[in-house]
């Protein structure tokens, strides 16, 4: 596919190094985000200053590690998930977000960062996880974004002013209830009041994959309350462990956390165990 856009890539290429990170979308809008994408995977010395442009990627090990995907596979589910938040974005707000401020709360090793310089200049990209190895793997890697680490019970955000668009994704699918609220309250102070969050969350079937024991017991606390957590094997904080797997559905999110809307959800089929909650400040 690379190939059919040879002759944009070299265009691209030529005035790459001397546009204004807040110009680059305009001078990606031409190509598709999968064309975009494969360039991620392998870009080729064709293309000197795409090559120096663009962050390289972690080892299929620590990709698989982090995320239980690499490569190819992995690219197409990452896709997946930001054409749905592009397409979400414009939907809800009626603007592109080629100047919105965004913020990726558990950035991890910025895979998902690499497919927004498409859509946000680089300089308008904020992320934060509360691990210091995925901040040192972006920074090891050249990921162009502000890069911060944040608590793992957030009570702030290390960044000042707020943000047009802050996505989460396969964060709230971890999180113990006391930290869920905790998350969802930081976030809401530091959104735009037309702003728009993203968050992925775990249906009531994925604990099928846990096994039929498990399965019974964890479907049946979400069936009582829209929310079920299994513990991880981790030292608390503060008498909770704030890690482990989480379903939650979107009417537990309606009922307990007045100061968001849900506004629309929906799966992706390639990822189908990470639905997608739009919310907007309420």
């Amino acid at each position: 596919m690379i190939s059919d856009y040879d002759a944009v890539l070299r265009a691209i290429d030529a005035r790459l190094s001397e546009t204004p990170p807040n110009q680059v979308p305009q001078l990606l809008n031409p190509l598709p985000l999968a064309v975009w994408g494969e360039l991620l995977l392998e870009i080729l010395a064709t293309y000197p200053n795409l090559k120096a442009f663009f962050p390289s990627m972690p080892s299929e090990a620590i990709q698989t590690h982090w995320t239980g995907n690499h490569g190819a596979a992995l690219l197409s589910q990452t896709i997946a998930f930001v054409e749905s938040l592009v397409e979400g974005y414009q939907t809800i707000t009626r603007r592109s977000l080629e100047r919105a401020r965004v913020l990726d709360f558990g950035c991890g090793w910025g895979r998902i960062i690499r497919l927004l310089y498409k859509y946000v200049g680089y300089d308008n990209i904020f992320a934060v996880d509360p691990w210091e190895e995925p901040i040192a793997l972006c920074k090891q890697h050249g990921v162009k974004a502000y890069l911060a680490i944040s608590e793992e019970v957030p009570t702030a955000l290390p960044f000042e002013g707020e943000f047009d668009l802050i996505y989460a994704f396969s964060v709230f699918t971890h999180l113990s209830e006391k930290t869920t609220r905790a998350a969802f309250t930081t976030l809401r102070r530091s959104i735009a009041d037309d702003g728009v969050l993203l968050i992925t969350v775990r249906p009531r079937e994925y604990w099928q994959v846990h096994g039929a024991a498990v399965a019974d017991r964890m479907e049946a606390k979400h069936d009582q309350r829209g929310f079920a957590f299994l513990p991880s094997n981790r030292t608390p904080i503060g008498g909770d462990i704030t890690f482990g797997d989480t379903s939650m559905a979107a009417d537990y999110v309606a009922a307990n956390f007045p100061r968001w809307q849900v506004v629309t959800g929906h799966s992706n089929p390639v990822d189908r165990y990470q639905s997608l909650l739009f919310l907007r400040p309420a």
